[in-house]
C-alpha cells in the first residue's frame, strides 16, 4: 500500500469551494468578464487536473505536486498583477471622470480659477507619484511576459489598456492647463476692465462737477480752474495706456459663455481642439476647428469637424477661440468713455481759455471807453490800441468752438470793440499834433527835397532880416513836420550845418541801398536757384550712372556757389560802410539803426542760407558716395544669387522629371537630390548676407530721403512756401522687395528640396517594402498549403488515437468487473486468503499497469489537443495573414498590367492601397479598444453566469467562424491559383503582342516605301514627302523604344519569378526537414504496447494527370478544369476522362469555346467609302453619335476587350486610352464598364463582385446594369468576373451573380442601343443580327448610312438636302446635280456667302504708316481702345472666324490665338461668343441651340447677344449652328432662330442698338454703319476699318456740321430695376440736386452746327444737348475763351469734338449755373452746390440704394470675385480684413466675401492683384490664422476634397453628394464658382460648364437649374454701404471696378450712405431698361470710348482711379 501525496488527499469538493472563494475574492475586485473568464478557465483546468492526478498511483506524485505548484504560483501572479492594473485603471478613470464632468464655463469663475488652480497643481504631483508605481508595475508584468506566463496575451491587453488611459489622461492634463491660462486671462481681462470703467465714470462726474463757470466767474478763478485743468489732465492721461492694453488684449480673449448650453446664438460657434481625438473612423487633430452643433451635455459636444463628419468630442478638449464679442465691445466702450472724457476736458479748457479772453478784452474796452484827452500820454497811444487788438484777437482765437459764446455774443463784443476804436481814433485826432504825424511819405519825401538846396555861401550875420527869420521859422516847422513822419525810418540831424549834413547823408545811403540792393537780390536769386535745385530731388536711384549724374549736378552747384562766392562779400562789404557811414553821425543825434538793422537782417538771412546750401550739397555727396559703395555690393551679390537660384531650381526640375524604374536608378537619384539639398542648405548664410546688404543699402537710402525731406521741410518753414511734391516709390522699398523676393524663392526652393528629399525617401523605402512583402506572400503561401497537409495528417492522427483510446478503455472496465469479483471471491471465502493475496497483489500490480498505460495514453491525448488547438490558433494567425497577404497579392496582380503602361502610376496606387489598409488596419484597431473599454464598463453590471455563459456562445461561434474561414480558405487558395495563371497569360499576351508590333512596324515600313515611291513622282510635294518620312521614322523610332521597354519588362518579370521560385523551393526544403522532425516525434508519441496489433494498408497506384496543368484560356484569365466542373460548364465524366490522360485541353476548350471567349462582340462599323473604323473613329467622322459610340465601346469592355477592328487585336481600356482608339473623356465611363469582366472590388471585404453584385451594393445604376449584362448575355452568357467564363443566365442567378430583379430586367430584352443606319431603338442581340462578319476576321460590322453628296461649310459639311431644306437649292439645282451638269465645288461657289468666311470687318488699315493690322495689334498700338478691340473681334467670331487680314486667312479662335491673332486675356470671351457659330448647349435638355435661342432661354445676356446677332445678320445671314450655314431671315423665322420682336429691336437705330465705336469720330455706331465707313482691300477683297492720320490736317472743305459726340449716365431705379436719365432720376427724387449737377456734367452730347445771322453771315456753334449750352466760336475768340491755336488744333483734327467743348467749358465755368430744358418746372438757378437739395429722409433713403452706371460699363473681366473694400469716408481701396477691422464690413460679410475668393483660385492681394493660397495670405498679413482656420473648407473646394477611401479629389459638387461637405457650405461654394466663370475642376484648376457637370455626374438637373436662377440665391451678405442684406450676385453688381487691373472693389463706409457721390465707375450688368421693349443693358454700351473726354483723377494712398 503506498501513502498518498497530501496535495492530492483533497475531495473534488473541497478543492472546488477553494478555487471558487479564491476567484470570488477576486470577482468581487474585479468584474471584468475577460478577468473571469481567464480564471475559471483556469478553475476548470485545475479541477480536470486534479481528478486526474487523484486517480493516478504514487509514482507521478512529484511530477504532478510540481505541476500543480506552477499552476497555484501563475493564478496568484496573474490576481496580483490583474488586481494592481485593474486599480491602476480605475483610478485614472475617477481622475478622468473628474476632469471631464468639470464645467469650464464663465459661471463663478473668480471662484473656481484659484481652486482649480490649486487641485491642477495636486493632480500633477499625484501624476508624479503614479507615474513611478506604473513603471514598477510595468517592470513586474514584462517580468511576467518574459518568463513565458501562460495569460500572457491577457496581461498584455490590460496593460495596453492601462497605458491607453493613462495617455489620455496625459492629454487631459494639457487641455486643463490650457483652459486656466485662457479663463485665468479672462477672469483679469473683466476684472481689470470693469474697474478701469468705474475709475473712468468716477473721473467724468468729478470733472463735470469741479469745473463749473460762466461770464460772472471773476477772472481769478478762471486762472486758477485753467490751472487745476491741466493738472488734471495729467492724471486722465494715466489712464490712456490702460485703457489701450485692454484694447489689445480684447482681441485675444477667449468665449467662455456660449460654453452654457442656456446660451443660445444665432450664429454657428466654432471650436478649436486643444488635442488630437479620434472617434471611430472620424478624427479631429490638435488645432483643427469645427462648428458646434450641441453643448446640451457638459462633458461631451457635437461638433462638425474638417470635412463635414459629425462627432462627439470631450468638452475639455474644446476651446471656443477669440474673438470674444463682450470683451471687444466693453473694451471699446472704455475707450470711448475715455475719448468722451478727454472731449469734455477739452470743450472745458476752450471754455476757461475763451472767458479769460473775453475778460480781458472787456477790461481794455472799458479802460479806452474811460479815456479822455487829459488821461492820454503820447508813449500809450500805439500800445493802448495795440493791446486791444491783441486781446481781441486772442478772443476770436479762444471763442472758436467755446459753448459759452454763441453768435450774438461774438457780434455784440465786436460792436464794443469797434466803438472802443472809434473812441480811440476820436481821441487821437483831437490832439495838438495829430496833424503833423498823418503826413505821408511822399510829402516826407518833398519836404526831404525842399530843404536839400544846393548849398549856397552863407550870408553874413548882419543881413539877417525879420522876414528871414520868419521863413526859418516856417522852414523849422515843416521840418518839424517831416521829422515826425520819418520818426520810424531815418532822425535827421538839427544843427548849425543840419541841411548840407542831411544831404550829404541821404545821397552816401542811396548809393549803398543801391549797391546793395543789387547784390542782396543777386545773392537771393542765386539762393532761391540753388534751393530749387535741390528740392527737385526727393530720392536716390538704384541706377549707378542716375547716381552718378545727381553727384556730378551736386559737384557743379557746389563749384557755381564757389564762383559767386563775391556776391557774400560784396554784401558784407555795402554792410560795413553803412555801419561805418552811420558811424560819422555825432553822437548826439538819433542814428539810421532802423532801415540798417533790416539790411543787416538780410545780409544775415542771405549768408545763413548760402551756409546751408553748401553744406546740404556736401552732405548729399558723401551720402551718394556712400550708397553707390553699397549698392555696387549689393547688386553684385543679388545677381550672383539669383543667377545661382535660377540654376538650382533648373536643376531640381530636371531631377523632378526623371523618371524613376528600379530601385538602382532611385538609389543614385536620391544621391543626386541629397547633393542638390545640401547645396540648398549651405546657401542660407548667402541669402543672409544679400539680406543685409539689402538692408543696409536700403537703411542709407531711407536716410538720405528723410535728409531730403527734412531740408525740403525746414525750407518751407524758413521761406513760408509751400513746396510741391511728388509722391514717387522709393528705391528702399524696391532693394527690399528684391532681397525679399530672393528670399521667398530660396525658401520655396528649399522647400521643394525638402519635400522631394523626403519623397524620395519614402519612395525607396516602399519599393524595398514592397518587394519584402511579395518574398512573404509568396512563403505564407507555400506554408500554408504545407500546414494545410499537415493539419490534414494530425487529424488522420487523432483518429486513430482516439480509436485506441477506446480500446483501452473497454480493456480497463473489463479489468475492474474482474477486480469486483475478486474482491467478492475474498469476502465470501476465508480459506482463500493466502491465495486471494497473491491473486489481488497480481490484479493490483496489473491495474497499476493499466492504470500507468491510461495515464500515458491520456498525455498523449492531451497533447495532441494542445498541439492541434496551438496548430489551430497558429492557422487562424497565419490565416489571418494571409487573407491580408492575399489582399495586397491580389491588388499586386491587378496593378502588373498597370505597371507596364506607367511604373510611376503602379506605385502610387500600391501606396495608397497600402495606405488604406494601414487606416482599416488602426480602424479596426480602435474598434477592438472601444469595445474592450466598453465591455469593461459594462460588465461590470452583468451577472457572472451570464458573463460565463455568453463567453461559451462567444467560444462556439468562434470556432464556428475558424471552420468556415477554413473552407474559405480553400476558395481563395484557388483564386489566388487562377491569378497567377492569369499573370502566365498575360506574360503571354505581351509576347504576341510583341509580334503584333513587329508586324505593324514590318507593314509601317512596307507602307513608307509605298508613299515614297509614289510621292517621289510628284516634285511639287517633295517637302511634304520630306516631312511624312521623317514622322514615320519617329514613330519607328517610337516603336523600337516601346519594344525594348518592353522586352526589358518582360525580362524583369522572369528574373522576379525566378528569384521567387529559388526562394520557395529554399523554403520547401526547410518546411519539409521541419515536417520530417514533426513526423518522427509524433511516431515517438504513438509508440504502442507489442500486444497490440497492427495493420497495414496498401493504395493501388492510378497514374493521374496534375490537376494544375489542366488549364483553360477563359476571357479575361486562366481557368482550371475543376472550375469549370463545379461551375457546369463541364461534366464529371469529362474531368475524370481530363485527369486520367484521355482527353485534351483543346479538345474540350473547342467544345465549350461560347462559355469560354464567347461568340464575338460588335467589334466596329464599316462604310463603303471609310471601310473598318472603330466606333470612336466613327463618332469623330459623324457617322455614329457620342452616345451610341460610348454604349458599343461599353459593350465590348464588358465583355472582355476593347476590339481594335483596323488590325484584329483587343486590348485593354487603357491600353486602347494610349493608342487613341478610345477618347480620353470616355476612359473612365469604360473603366467601369471593364469591371464587369475583371470584377467590382468590395472597398471593404476586398472580394470581387460581378455587375449584378455592384449594382446591390451601388456602385453601378440600374440602367448600366441592364445595358452592360445584356451585351454579356447575348456574346455568350453572364460573365463570371472571379471565373472569366461566361456563364447561362439561370445558372447565374443561382450563383448569385445576379438577382431576381435584373433576371426580370434581362428577360424583357430592353433597347438600350440605337442602330445608326436606321436610327431605330434596339436590343444588343438584335443589333448583333443586323451586323455584317467580316469573312477574313470574322469580326461583326455595323453598317452605317450611306452619305450623300455633301458640301463644305462654315463648320462642317453640309448635305446637299439640308441646302434644299434651306431654301438656298431648289428642285432644279438637284436634278442639275443628279444629271451630273452641277458638281459640289459649283454649288460651294454659288452659295459662297452661305457656306464660307464671312464679309465682317476684317481688320485695321493704318493711314498714317498706310499698312494693314489686326485688330489686336492695333490695340497693342494704342490704335485701338481695349473694349473697341474686343467687340469687334466678338463680332468676327460671332460671324464665323476670326480674320487674320495680312494673311487674308480664316481661322477658329482656338487656331487664331496658337498664332497669336488675338490674346489670351480675350480667348475665353471670344469662345464665348463663338459659340453663335457653333452653337450654345441647352443644360436642360442637352440639345443644341442657336444665337437667338440662347438670348430667349437666358444663356447668354441680352445686350450682349443682340450685338452678336447684328454682326451675324451684317456679315452675312443669320448661322444655323446645327448645319453650319448661313440661312436666309425667312428660313430662321420657321427654324425659331429670329422672330419680329427682334427684327424690330435691331431695325431701331436708336443710342441703345449703336453698339459699337467709331475710332475715328468718337461716335457710336451700329454695325452696318460701321461697315459703311469701312474700305476694301483691292488685293484680297477684306473689309478694312480705316484708322485717320490725325498728322493730315484736313482741306478746309471738309464738311465738320452735325458732328455729335455722345456719353450717357443711366441711373437704375431699386425698386423697379428700371433705367432713366439723370432728370428722371432728378424729378422722382432719386438723386439730390448736387449729385444732379454732377452727374450732368459727366453726361454730354456735343453737336456741332452752323447757324445763319440776320446779315447772311455764317457762325459756327457747338451744343451741349443735354444741358442746351451753345457756344459761339467766334465770340469765345473776341472774349478770349480760347485762342487760335486751340481752334487750330481742333480744326486738324488733333482734338475731338468733346474735348474742345469740355476746353471751352473749363474756361467758362462759373459758380451759378443754368440748366436749360424744355419745360419750365426744370429751370434750376443755383450759385452753390448746397441749394435746392432734397431734404426728404425718404429721398436720402432711395438715393442711398440706387445704382448709378457711368456708361459705358468697364471693359474688364466680368468674372472675377470681389476682390476689395473701397473706404468711401476715407476713399481708399483696402483688404477685405482691414474693412472688418475699421469696423464697416461685419464678420460674416467679411468671411463669405473671402470664401469666394478662395474657393476661385486664392486669396486676393489689392496692392498686387495676386492670387495667394491661406498660407501665403497669412504670411503676408492679409487675413489671420483664426480666419485662415475658417476658409480652410473653401479652399478645398477649389483644391479638391481628398477621398480617403480612393484618394481622388472630388470638387465641391461631389464632396456635398458624399457628404463630405455640408450642403449650405457647398451651395454657397458652387455659387461662387458659377458666378466667377463657371465650376471648378480640382484635377485640372479649369472651370467647366454647367452642361459639363451634368455630364460628369456633378449635378443633377435640378441642382444645375438652381445655380442658374439667380432669384434663388441666398442672401446672406450685408452691402457695407446701405447695410441691407444681399445675395453674393448682387455685391458683385454693386462692385467698383479699378481701371488699372478691372479689380471689383464694394464700397463700403460706417453708416449707411446719403448718396452716390464717388465719380467712379458703379457697374450694374444685370439692369434692363423698360423704357421700350427693345431695349437693352449696359452691355449695348460697352463701345464708348472714353479717350477724348475729360477725367476726374482722385488719388488715395493706396492707388489711383480714373473714370473718363
Amino acid at each position: 500500500m503506498f501513502v498518498k501525496n497530501p496535495l492530492f488527499q483533497m475531495t473534488d469538493k473541497n478543492l472546488s469551494l477553494i478555487l471558487e472563494q479564491e476567484f470570488d475574492s477576486l470577482k468581487v475586485e474585479n468584474n471584468n468578464v475577460k478577468f473571469s473568464l481567464v480564471f475559471q478557465t483556469y478553475k476548470n483546468n485545475y479541477r480536470s487536473f486534479y481528478t486526474l492526478a487523484n486517480n493516478y498511483s504514487p509514482s507521478v506524485d512529484r511530477s504532478i505536486n510540481k505541476m500543480s505548484h506552477n499552476r497555484l504560483s501563475q493564478l496568484r501572479d496573474l490576481q496580483n498583477i490583474i488586481e494592481e492594473i485593474f486599480k491602476a485603471i480605475m483610478w485614472v478613470n475617477e481622475k478622468e471622470e473628474e476632469e471631464l464632468m468639470f464645467d469650464w464655463g464663465d459661471k463663478n469663475i473668480d471662484q473656481y480659477i484659484p481652486k482649480k488652480q490649486e487641485s491642477y497643481s495636486r493632480l500633477m504631483r499625484d501624476l508624479e507619484e503614479k507615474e513611478k508605481e506604473l513603471n514598477k508595475l510595468k517592470m513586474k508584468s514584462d517580468a511576467l511576459l518574459n518568463k513565458g506566463h501562460p495569460a500572457s496575451d491577457k496581461i498584455e491587453a490590460y496593460m495596453e489598456t492601462l497605458q491607453t488611459q493613462w495617455s489620455w489622461l496625459l492629454q487631459i492634463t494639457k487641455c486643463i492647463e490650457v483652459h486656466l491660462k485662457e479663463n485665468s486671462s479672462y477672469s483679469q481681462f473683466f476684472k481689470e476692465a470693469n474697474e478701469t470703467n468705474a475709475r473712468l465714470q468716477k473721473e467724468h462726474e468729478m470733472i463735470r462737477s469741479n469745473f463749473i463757470c460762466d461770464k460772472s466767474t471773476p477772472l481769478e478763478r478762471l486762472t486758477e480752474l485753467l490751472k487745476t485743468l491741466e493738472k488734471d489732465k495729467e492724471r486722465i492721461m494715466e489712464n490712456k495706456r490702460q485703457v489701450q492694453s485692454l484694447l489689445s488684449k480684447s482681441k485675444s480673449i477667449v468665449r467662455l459663455k456660449p460654453r452654457n448650453p442656456e446660451e443660445k446664438s444665432s450664429s454657428p460657434i466654432m471650436v478649436q481642439a486643444l488635442c488630437d481625438f479620434k472617434q471611430d473612423q472620424k478624427g479631429i487633430l490638435k488645432g483643427n476647428e469645427g462648428i458646434l452643433k450641441d453643448n446640451s451635455q457638459r462633458s461631451k459636444w457635437l461638433v462638425t469637424g474638417p470635412g463635414g463628419l459629425d462627432m462627439t468630442i470631450p468638452s475639455v478638449c474644446l476651446l471656443i477661440p477669440p474673438p470674444n464679442p463682450l470683451s471687444i465691445s466693453l473694451a471699446t466702450k472704455n475707450e470711448k468713455f475715455y475719448e468722451a472724457i478727454m472731449n469734455i476736458w477739452n470743450q472745458l479748457n476752450i471754455n476757461i481759455k475763451s472767458l479769460i479772453s473775453w475778460q480781458y478784452c472787456v477790461k481794455d474796452i472799458n479802460y479806452i471807453n474811460s479815456l479822455t484827452l487829459t488821461m492820454m500820454r503820447p508813449e500809450e497811444y500805439r500800445s493802448v490800441i495795440k493791446r486791444l487788438e491783441t486781446t481781441y484777437q486772442e478772443f476770436l482765437r479762444t471763442s472758436q468752438g467755446s459753448e459759452m459764446f454763441k453768435e450774438e455774443d461774438k457780434k455784440n463784443l465786436q460792436s464794443h470793440f469797434d466803438q472802443a476804436q472809434q473812441h480811440y481814433d476820436t481821441l487821437l485826432v483831437q490832439l495838438p499834433n495829430y496833424q503833423v504825424k498823418i503826413v505821408t511819405k511822399e510829402e516826407s519825401s518833398k519836404v526831404t527835397q525842399e530843404i536839400t538846396p544846393k548849398p549856397k555861401p552863407q550870408p553874413p550875420a548882419a543881413t539877417i532880416n525879420l522876414a528871414l527869420l520868419t521863413s526859418l521859422e516856417e522852414l523849422r516847422q515843416r521840418l518839424e513836420v517831416t521829422e515826425s513822419g520819418l520818426t520810424n525810418h531815418l532822425h535827421l540831424p538839427m544843427g548849425d550845418n543840419s541841411l548840407h549834413q542831411c544831404s550829404v547823408h541821404i545821397q552816401k545811403l542811396q548809393v549803398l541801398n543801391l549797391h546793395g540792393t543789387s547784390y542782396l537780390l543777386q545773392a537771393e536769386d542765386t539762393i532761391k536757384a540753388h534751393e530749387a535745385r535741390l528740392t527737385e530731388k526727393e530720392t536716390s536711384s538704384l541706377d549707378l550712372r542716375e547716381l552718378e549724374n545727381q553727384r556730378c549736378t551736386l559737384k557743379h552747384m557746389r563749384n557755381d556757389l564757389e564762383q559767386k562766392r563775391g556776391l557774400l562779400t560784396a554784401m558784407d562789404s555795402d554792410l560795413a560802410k553803412a555801419i561805418q557811414c552811420n558811424s560819422q553821425i555825432t553822437e548826439s543825434f538819433h542814428r539810421c539803426d532802423v532801415d540798417l538793422s533790416k539790411y543787416s537782417d538780410q545780409v544775415n538771412q542771405m549768408g545763413d542760407r548760402w551756409r546751408r546750401i553748401q553744406k546740404q550739397i556736401e552732405s548729399r555727396i558723401w551720402d551718394l558716395d556712400k550708397q553707390e559703395k553699397q549698392l555696387i555690393q549689393y547688386q553684385q551679390s543679388s545677381s550672383t544669387l539669383e543667377q545661382w537660384l535660377e540654376n538650382a531650381r533648373k536643376r531640381q526640375d530636371a531631377l523632378q522629371l526623371v523618371k524613376l524604374n528600379d530601385i538602382q536608378t532611385l538609389m543614385n537619384h536620391l544621391n543626386q537630390q541629397k547633393a542638390l539639398h545640401n547645396e540648398i542648405k549651405g546657401k542660407r548664410e548667402k541669402v543672409e548676407d544679400v539680406q543685409k546688404s539689402a538692408d543696409t543699402c536700403a537703411s542709407s537710402i531711407k536716410d538720405y530721403e528723410l535728409q531730403l525731406a527734412s531740408y525740403g521741410s525746414g525750407l518751407e518753414t524758413l521761406l513760408n512756401v509751400p513746396i510741391k511734391r511728388t509722391m514717387l516709390q522709393s528705391p528702399a522699398s524696391v532693394v527690399r522687395q528684391e532681397a525679399a523676393d530672393h528670399q521667398t524663392h530660396y525658401i520655396e526652393l528649399l522647400t521643394r528640396s525638402t519635400d522631394y528629399y523626403k519623397y524620395l525617401g519614402e519612395l525607396l523605402k516602399n519599393m524595398e517594402e514592397m518587394k519584402l512583402s511579395n518574398t512573404r506572400i509568396e512563403l505564407l503561401e507555400e506554408e500554408l498549403r504545407r500546414l494545410k497537409e499537415d493539419l490534414q495528417d494530425r487529424n488522420e492522427r487523432n483518429k486513430s488515437l482516439e480509436d485506441t483510446l477506446a480500446r483501452y478503455k473497454l480493456e480497463l472496465s473489463q479489468s475492474k468487473d474482474e477486480l469486483c469479483s475478486i474482491e467478492e471471491v475474498k469476502r465470501t471465502t476465508a480459506m482463500q486468503v493466502n491465495a486471494a493475496k497473491e491473486s489481488l497483489g497480481s490484479t493490483q500490480s496489473q491495474i497499476q499497469d493499466l492504470n500507468e498505460q491510461l495515464t500515458r495514453i491520456q498525455y498523449q491525448l492531451d497533447e495532441e489537443k494542445r498541439k492541434r488547438r496551438l496548430a489551430e490558433e497558429r492557422y487562424t494567425t497565419q490565416q489571418e495573414e494571409y487573407e491580408a497577404a492575399v489582399r495586397r497579392r491580389q491588388k499586386e496582380l491587378e496593378e502588373l498590367n498597370w505597371l507596364k503602361i506607367d511604373l510611376e502610376k503602379s506605385v502610387k496606387d500600391k501606396e495608397r492601397e497600402l495606405e488604406r489598409l494601414k487606416i482599416q488596419l488602426d480602424d479596426e484597431a480602435a474598434r477592438r479598444r472601444n469595445a474592450e473599454s466598453e465591455i469593461s464598463k459594462t460588465s461590470m453590471m452583468v451577472h457572472m453566469s451570464q458573463s460565463q455563459y455568453n463567453e461559451l456562445l462567444l467560444e462556439k461561434d468562434g470556432l464556428l467562424a475558424k471552420l468556415k474561414l477554413m473552407e474559405q480558405d480553400k476558395n481563395r487558395h484557388k483564386q489566388l491559383e487562377d491569378e497567377l495563371a492569369t499573370i502566365r497569360r498575360s506574360l503571354e499576351m505581351e509576347i504576341r503582342n510583341k509580334k503584333r508590333l513587329e508586324d505593324e512596324k514590318n507593314s509601317m515600313l512596307s507602307e513608307f516605301n509605298t508613299i515614297k515611291f509614289q510621292y517621289e513622282q510628284k516634285t511639287t510635294q517633295i517637302r511634304q514627302s520630306e516631312s511624312d518620312r521623317e514622322k514615320v521614322d519617329r514613330e519607328r523610332l517610337s516603336l523600337k523604344t516601346e519594344i525594348e521597354r518592353l522586352r526589358h519588362e518582360l525580362k524583369c518579370l522572369e528574373e522576379k519569378y525566378r528569384s521567387k521560385l529559388t526562394i520557395s523551393e529554399k523554403e520547401a526544403s526547410e518546411l519539409a526537414k521541419k515536417i520530417d522532425s514533426l513526423q518522427r516525434e509524433i511516431q515517438r508519441l504513438q509508440q504502442r504496447p507489442s500486444t497490440l496489433c497492427r495493420q497495414t494498408q496498401t493504395d493501388e497506384k492510378v497514374t493521374t494527370i496534375d490537376p494544375s496543368k489542366l488549364v483553360f484560356d477563359g476571357v479575361r484569365r486562366k481557368v482550371t478544369a475543376h472550375q469549370l466542373c463545379d461551375c457546369s460548364i463541364i461534366s464529371k465524366a469529362t474531368l475524370d476522362e481530363l485527369l486520367k490522360g484521355r482527353k485534351t485541353v483543346d479538345e474540350v476548350a473547342a467544345g465549350i469555346q461560347l462559355s469560354l471567349k464567347g461568340s464575338g462582340v460588335i467589334a466596329g462599323m464599316t462604310t463603303g467609302s471609310e471601310g473598318k473604323v472603330s466606333f470612336t473613329e466613327a463618332k469623330h467622322k459623324n457617322l455614329l453619335s457620342p452616345e451610341s459610340a460610348l454604349k458599343l465601346l461599353e459593350a465590348q469592355a464588358a465583355t472582355g476587350y476593347i476590339v481594335d477592328p483596323a488590325f484584329n487585336m483587343t486590348m485593354t481600356v487603357d491600353t486602347a486610352c494610349s493608342r487613341g482608339l478610345v477618347d480620353t473623356e470616355d476612359r473612365d465611363t469604360l473603366v467601369t464598364a471593364e469591371a464587369a469582366s475583371t470584377g467590382f472590388k468590395d472597398p471593404y471585404t476586398g472580394k470581387i463582385l460581378s455587375v449584378g453584385q455592384a449594382y446591390k451594393q451601388g456602385h453601378v445604376d440600374k440602367t448600366t446594369a441592364v445595358r452592360l449584362l445584356q451585351a454579356q448575355e447575348c456574346v455568350g452568357g453572364i460573365l463570371d468576373p472571379v471565373l472569366s467564363v461566361f456563364l447561362p443566365k439561370d445558372l447565374a442567378l443561382d450563383r448569385n451573380l445576379i438577382d431576381e430583379d435584373l433576371y426580370r430586367c434581362l428577360n424583357k430584352k430592353p433597347t438600350s442601343y440605337l442602330d445608326p443606319a436606321t436610327d431605330e431603338k434596339l436590343s444588343y442581340g438584335d443589333l448583333r443580327k443586323k451586323c455584317t462578319c467580316e469573312p477574313v476576321s470574322g469580326l461583326l460590322l455595323l453598317r452605317g448610312k450611306e452619305k450623300c453628296m455633301t458640301v463644305k461649310g462654315i463648320r462642317g459639311e453640309v448635305s446637299v438636302s439640308e441646302l434644299v431644306k434651306a431654301e438656298l437649292l431648289d428642285e432644279t439645282d438637284m436634278k442639275k446635280l443628279n444629271q451630273g451638269q452641277l458638281s459640289s465645288k459649283d454649288i460651294e461657289e454659288k452659295l459662297k456667302s452661305y457656306l464660307h468666311g464671312s464679309t465682317c470687318i476684317a481688320g485695321i488699315y493704318d493711314e498714317a504708316d498706310n499698312r494693314i493690322m489686326t485688330f489686336y495689334m492695333a490695340m497693342k498700338e494704342g490704335l485701338l481702345m481695349r473694349g473697341t478691340t474686343l467687340e469687334l473681334l466678338e463680332a468676327q467670331a460671332a460671324s464665323g472666324f476670326i480674320v487674320d487680314p495680312v494673311n487674308n486667312v480664316f481661322l477658329t479662335v482656338e487656331e487664331a490665338a496658337k498664332r497669336g491673332i488675338i490674346g489670351k486675356e480675350f480667348k475665353n470671351k471670344l469662345l464665348s461668343a463663338e459659340k453663335a457659330v457653333t452653337g450654345y448647349k441647352d443644360p436642360a435638355t442637352g440639345k443644341t441651340v442657336s444665337l437667338f435661342q440662347a438670348i430667349e432661354k437666358g444663356l447668354i445676356e441680352e445686350g450682349h447677344g443682340i450685338r452678336l446677332l447684328e454682326a451675324q445678320i451684317a456679315s452675312g445671314g443669320i448661322i444655323d449652328p446645327v448645319e453650319s450655314h448661313r440661312i436666309d431671315v425667312s428660313v430662321a423665322y420657321k427654324r425659331g432662330y429670329f422672330d419680329e420682336k427682334m427684327n424690330e429691336i435691331l431695325s431701331y437705330e436708336g443710342d441703345d442698338t449703336k453698339g459699337f465705336f467709331d475710332p475715328n469720330t468718337k461716335e457710336n455706331l451700329t454695325y452696318l454703319q460701321l461697315k459703311a465707313r469701312c474700305t476694301t482691300d483691292p488685293q484680297t477683297g477684306l473689309i478694312l476699318l480705316p484708322i485717320k492720320d490725325k498728322n493730315r490736317p484736313k482741306s478746309p472743305n471738309e464738311e465738320r456740321t452735325n458732328v455729335l459726340r455722345k456719353r450717357r449716365v443711366v441711373i437704375v431705379d431699386p425698386d423697379t430695376g428700371l433705367e432713366m436719365t439723370v432728370r428722371e432720376a432728378y424729378h422722382k427724387e432719386l438723386i439730390d440736386y448736387e449729385t444732379f449737377l454732377d452727374l450732368s456734367e459727366q453726361e454730354s452730347e456735343w453737336e456741332e452746327i452752323t447757324i445763319k445771322g440776320s446779315d447772311g453771315s455764317a457762325r459756327l456753334v457747338i451744343v451741349d444737348r443735354k444741358t442746351g449750352a451753345q457756344y459761339d466760336i467766334q465770340d469765345c475768340l473776341d472774349r478770349g475763351v480760347i485762342d487760335k491755336g486751340f481752334l487750330d488744333q481742333y480744326r486738324s483734327g488733333k482734338l475731338g469734338l468733346t474735348q474742345f467743348g469740355e476746353g471751352i467749358v473749363s474756361k467758362t465755368n462759373n459758380p451759378g449755373m443754368i440748366i436749360a430744358t424744355s419745360s419750365v418746372d426744370d429751370v434750376v438757378t443755383c450759385s452753390s452746390p448746397t441749394q435746392a437739395r432734397p431734404s426728404s429722409p425718404t429721398v436720402r433713403k432711395r438715393f442711398n440704394s440706387i445704382s448709378i452706371t457711368v456708361s459705358p460699363p468697364p471693359m474688364f473681366d466680368d468674372h472675377s470675385p470681389v476682390g476689395a473694400i473701397f473706404d468711401t469716408e476715407t476713399l481708399e481701396k483696402i483688404t477685405i480684413p482691414e474693412a472688418l477691422r475699421r469696423g464697416i464690413v461685419d464678420t460674416l460679410t467679411a468671411q463669405r466675401l473671402l470664401e469666394a475668393q478662395a474657393c476661385t483660385g486664392g486669396i486676393i492681394n489689392p496692392a498686387t492683384g495676386e492670387r495667394l493660397s491661406l498660407e501665403d495670405a497669412v504670411h503676408q498679413s492679409i487675413i489671420d490664422e483664426s480666419m485662415a482656420a475658417k476658409l480652410k473648407a473653401a479652399q478645398k473646394a477649389y483644391l479638391g476634397f481628398e477621398d480617403v477611401k480612393t484618394k481622388r479629389k472630388m470638387s465641391a459638387a461631389e464632396a456635398v453628394k458624399e457628404a463630405w461637405l455640408p450642403y449650405e457650405a457647398g451651395q454657397r461654394f458652387l455659387e461662387y464658382q458659377y458666378l466667377t466663370g463657371g465650376l471648378v475642376d480640382p484635377s485640372t484648376r479649369q472651370r467647366i460648364t454647367i452642361e459639363e457637370a451634368i455630364r460628369k455626374r456633378w449635378l443633377d438637373g435640378m441642382g444645375a437649374q438652381k445655380l442658374q436662377d439667380y432669384r434663388s440665391y441666398q442672401k446672406n451678405l450685408t452691402c457695407p454701404k446701405t447695410k441691407l442684406k444681399i445675395s453674393y450676385k448682387d455685391a458683385m453688381d454693386k462692385c467698383m471696378v479699378e481701371e488699372s487691373n478691372g479689380m471689383k472693389m464694394l464700397q463700403a463706409s460706417s453708416i449707411s450712405s446719403k448718396g452716390i457721390s464717388s465719380p467712379y465707375n458703379v457697374s450694374n450688368p444685370g439692369s434692363r431698361s423698360g423704357s421700350r421693349p427693345g431695349s437693352r443693358s449696359g452691355s449695348r454700351r460697352g463701345s464708348v470710348d472714353y479717350s477724348s473726354s475729360f477725367s476726374y483723377n482722385f488719388s488715395s494712398s493706396t492707388t489711383a482711379f480714373i473714370l473718363s
